[in-house]
């Protein structure tokens, strides 16, 4: 159930300065939110990406009056984290098991056939990215591609921390979905 501090915190979230509304959710679920990533096989700084996304997703829902206050913050937030990170576990999964198929001698001809196909895909995708510009193109390829960290891919931006460069990598996110959402001819690459 939703307490009236929490409706208090809702009622700051549809306003258009959310500065405080956010950081009361750091102060509050952040080391819980990362305390539930780490026992599940993540590290901290995996944790602190989760809690983002779902204080994005938070905020969104509020701002477009889909939150509904059945359940409390915390709750909502921990279910966002706890579906992100499983959806995050999965991708890593996939990718570690890509790289095991296509650096085996065995299946080189597989791979030497898939070429083609997946050369149309990064030609999509290169062309998805270029229209987000050159920093996100960096951040996202970077982050998703090339399994760079937050950390280490600071010292490439002129951010001034770690969590400017995660809200960054976010904005980026939402601006290539929504990119792709709207050109389905890149959905379709």
């Amino acid at each position: 159930m939703i307490t009236d501090t929490q409706q208090h915190l809702i009622w700051e979230l549809r306003q258009p300065d959310i500065e405080k509304p956010v950081r009361q959710l750091y102060d509050h679920y952040f080391e819980g939110i990362v305390a539930q990533i780490c026992a599940n096989s993540g590290t901290r700084e995996d944790g602190a990406d989760i809690f983002q996304d779902a204080v994005l997703v938070l905020v969104e829902k509020v701002k477009n009056g889909q939150f509904r206050g059945e359940s409390s913050i915390k709750t909502f937030l921990s279910a966002i984290a706890r579906n992100r990170w499983l959806f995050e576990l999965r991708t890593r999964s996939r990718r570690k098991k890509r790289e095991t198929i296509y650096s085996s001698d065995e299946d080189v001809e597989t791979a030497e056939e898939n070429d083609s196909f997946n050369i149309e895909r990064i030609k999509g995708l290169e062309k998805a990215l270029s229209q987000l510009g050159e920093v996100c193109k960096t951040i996202l390829t970077g982050y998703y591609y090339e399994d760079k960290s937050i950390k280490d891919l600071l010292p490439q931006f002129d951010y001034e921390n770690e969590q400017v460069l995660r809200n960054k990598k976010c904005k980026c996110m939402k601006k290539l979905k929504d990119l792709l959402s709207k050109n389905s001819s890149l959905v379709n690459n």
